[in-house]
């Protein structure tokens, strides 16, 4: 193959404790990129439809695209295939840090897992050698403790690690990165569990052929002057992503909540409270701009990890937690056992609803605490980890165990599409492609089409054209997307925000709001030729990156979750608050939407998957 590429993927049988390096096709990467679509192509190769999410049969796969390991910023994304126990939908989890780059400095585009081992197991590759080793010693410890102690026996790898959460089977678990990127929402650490595998350690120490050095260097060296440049660079590099909490604090408020709820949420979890907490921020290899954290706790000196302290920011303003500190404390716990803030979050909340309306009392709680605070966090996390007692069990085997436990028509007081939790209430943020896509994409509610421009409240649909052209738009879609009766079509505009995820993620490239803003359609294209020496136009590329997505489609459809599964949840038509917020269902542009309208919407989408990029 070309530069960027090692051509080469690893097939470990953990059921017979071998391992082989093999060539994979070269037109799995040239039909559809590398990273997120080969994996897709290599899940059709190795998986069966129907298999069992935690069965020895259903195969993880990992891939790490073209322009990883490489100087390209950001270029550090590391894709995980696997069929996920909480929906069953065959799902691509993405993550960061040294993963990725490691997979390739290793001579390494892609690690395949099949079977199971027969005990606890460590799988260590070195340059494309591999070992496999007992790990009964780590089998139990929290997520942190593992990864420390496997970076010391290991010097320069990346460990990707799972938790308790993943080793009970929970539903909720997902693995971390190096203690700090997380990996597979929706059960990918279960997934791993059943195979008995309680870490990857990943060290290369290799390189990456590059066609054009010299253009790969010009082409990075305008990426950083774009970033000298952005007259948010400093608050971006000092805060992170709560550098931006005026915009995401509208959204945390409780429904009807007033100025003074406003100043009361930012003293205890805004900027000034992160700081205060801060002991450093931490980057991705060949990242340009640091985006998760190292908080010191006072009240312990403990030092964690944090994918960003913006989610402790949510789990705090959600549940009315004391402060900044038992939030980031919180969230800690939750990463160290290797389970989803979000879905555990949204169970609690489902317990005080159903508490609120009179369907459980305190007794029936089990010594659950049904009050907002820290306590029903912790208290659950620990209950769905070692699933203990009847309400422990039954959130374990996620919402499908939550609704078997309480009745199926207690589904309204939460907000599920394919049996997830949505992570965006369009009552309260407006449908814009994150909020629409959790409808429309496979794996269910995901935060795929973040590299939109309705990422960001407010803006004029001028802006919202020219940002949308950036993803490699043409001029006749732009038309069908900026048109009557809404201004801006969602469902159409959500069909390229995926394709620009896809592009993203099988290429390598971190597809964060504060990473992706500074590439453009033609950048990309131009930085792909450089490192691969394959020249594309910018519609050929793109429609590579549909094909990806496509083919994503497919593996679900096969599986029964195929178009007929694009339901919205009941939640979105009813103004009743929920988790404690609410309201009319509005477009991102505030214009009122009916069911019909969603309905539209949903079939435009369909209609716009269809058709050829331009």
């Amino acid at each position: 193959m070309r530069g960027g590429y090692t051509g080469r993927l690893m097939v470990v049988d953990l059921t017979r404790g071998e391992a082989s390096v093999e060539d994979y096709r070269e037109d799995f990467a040239a039909d559809y990129l590398g990273g997120f679509g080969v994996n897709n192509r290599l899940f059709l190769e190795y998986s069966s439809p129907g298999t069992d999410a935690l069965s020895p049969q259903n195969p993880v796969i990992f891939g790490a695209g073209p322009l990883v390991g490489t100087l390209v910023p950001g270029a550090s994304r590391v894709m995980a295939n696997a069929r996920l126990p909480l929906t069953g939908a065959v799902a691509s989890a993405s993550g960061s840090m040294g993963l990725g780059a490691n997979m390739k400095w290793s001579g390494l585009d892609h690690v395949v897992l099949v079977g199971r081992a027969p005990a606890p197991t460590l799988l260590y590759i070195e340059d494309g050698r591999v070992d496999l080793l007992p790990a009964a010693s780590l089998w139990g410890t929290g997520i942190l403790e593992t990864t420390r102690s496997l970076r010391a026996a290991y010097p320069g790898a990346s460990v990707m690690a799972i938790g308790p959460a993943g080793e009970s089977g929970a539903h909720s678990s997902l693995a971390m990165i190096d203690a700090c990127a997380t990996l597979g929402r929706g059960g990918l650490a279960a997934v791993l569990g059943s195979k008995n595998l309680k870490a990857l350690v990943v060290k290369g120490g290799g390189g990456v052929a590059i066609a054009d050095p010299g253009r790969v260097q010009e082409l990075v060296k305008g990426l950083h002057q774009r970033l000298e440049n952005f007259d948010m660079r400093e608050a971006a590099a000092e805060l992170g992503m709560i550098g931006a909490w005026p915009m995401y604090a509208s959204q945390l408020l409780p429904y009807g909540a007033s100025e003074e709820d406003l100043r009361e949420l930012t003293e205890r979890f805004g900027p000034r409270a992160y700081l205060e907490l801060k002991k450093c921020r931490i980057s991705c290899p060949s990242c340009f701009l640091a985006d998760k954290d190292e908080l010191l706790l006072p009240s312990t000196g403990e030092s964690v990890y944090s994918t960003s302290f913006l989610n402790a920011a949510i789990i705090g303003c959600a549940l009315l937690m004391r402060d900044a500190e038992e939030a980031a404390s919180t969230l800690a716990l939750l990463d160290d056992l290797g389970l989803d803030f979000m879905t555990l979050s949204w169970q609690a909340a489902f317990l005080l609803e159903l508490r609120e309306h009179g369907f459980i009392t305190e007794e029936d709680a089990e010594g659950i605490p049904l009050a907002r605070g820290a306590a029903i966090l912790r208290e659950l996390a620990l209950r769905v980890t070692e699933r203990r007692g009847e309400i422990g069990e039954a959130f374990a085997r996620g919402w499908r165990g939550a609704l078997e436990l309480f009745g199926e028509d207690k589904r309204r007081y939460t907000m599920l599409v394919r049996d997830q939790d949505c992570l965006y209430d369009p009552r309260v943020s407006g449908l814009g492609t994150m909020e629409f896509e959790q409808v429309v994409s496979p794996r269910g509610p995901t935060s795929a089409s973040a590299g939109s421009a309705t990422y960001v409240p407010g803006l004029p649909e001028e802006r919202l054209c020219r940002l949308t052209a950036r993803m490699g738009v043409g001029e006749q879609a732009l038309g069908r997307i900026f048109s009557p009766p809404w201004g801006m079509n969602v469902g159409r505009l959500t069909r390229y925000s995926e394709d620009w995820f896809s592009l993203f993620s099988s290429l390598g490239i971190c597809n964060r709001y504060q990473i992706n803003r500074f590439y453009h359609a033609e950048l990309v294209r131009d930085l792909y030729a450089a490192v691969t020496g394959v020249e594309l136009e910018v519609g050929e590329m793109m429609d590579k990156a549909a094909a990806a997505w496509g083919l994503y489609r497919e593996l679900n459809a096969r599986e029964g979750l195929g178009s007929e599964a694009d339901v919205p949840p009941e939640a979105w038509f009813d103004e009743q608050p929920l988790w404690g917020r609410g309201g009319h269902l509005r477009d991102y542009l505030g214009n009122e939407l009916t069911r019909e309208d969603i309905l539209t919407l949903i079939g435009d989408y369909h209609d716009e998957r269809g058709r050829k990029h331009g």
